[in-house]
């Protein structure tokens, strides 16, 4: 589950997250198009079976990896359609972006939830990403740590948390 608009695709690959791909599955990371196509849910694992039944190609496995700029990369689960025609294309709605970092691995669906890694030195991120992994994201002890972890490190012209996509400064500006 995205915990906040400030997770987005990364815009090149670095070193950090060939490294955190790498700690993951053997494959290399790949940016593919996006193409929501109509009917596609935000739920990726949900939208293949039905895209490969209407218009052919095959589901690939993986994770699609993002990024808060200086804070955290995370690795979803994700599933991308390789159509007919031999393209990687990913058909499920997310973020504004024209493409997606997608890293494959056909065990993805065998192993548990988002990977994180934090790119800074913060017990309330380390906190929240040790609550995270045991599947208590909304608790409120939760929602506290990641809270502080934003008015630490949130920039004002960052996208809003709530994901409006408007600047922070401008829509919940933090005092």
């Amino acid at each position: 589950m995205r915990r906040s608009s400030f997770l987005d695709t990364p815009p090149k690959l670095t070193g950090e997250i060939r490294r955190f791909c790498a700690a993951i599955a053997a494959a290399e990371p790949l940016f593919v198009k996006l193409v929501p196509f109509p009917g596609c849910e935000a739920d990726s694992v949900a939208n293949l079976p039905g895209q490969c039944a209407r218009f052919g190609g095959t589901a690939v496995d993986g994770w699609r990896v993002v990024a808060w700029p200086r804070v955290m990369i995370q690795a979803e689960r994700h599933m991308i359609w390789h159509s007919p025609k031999d393209e990687m294309i990913d058909v499920t709605p997310a973020g504004g972006g024209a493409s997606t970092l997608f890293l494959p691995d056909p065990e993805a669906g065998a192993k548990p939830g988002p990977r994180r890694l934090p790119l800074v030195r913060d017990a309330n991120l380390g906190r929240w990403i040790a609550l995270a992994a045991e599947g208590r994201e909304m608790d409120p002890e939760a929602l506290r740590a990641f809270a502080e972890v934003v008015r630490a490190r949130a920039k004002p012209t960052d996208p809003c948390h709530c994901g409006s996509g408007r600047q922070m400064r401008k829509c919940h500006p933090l005092r």
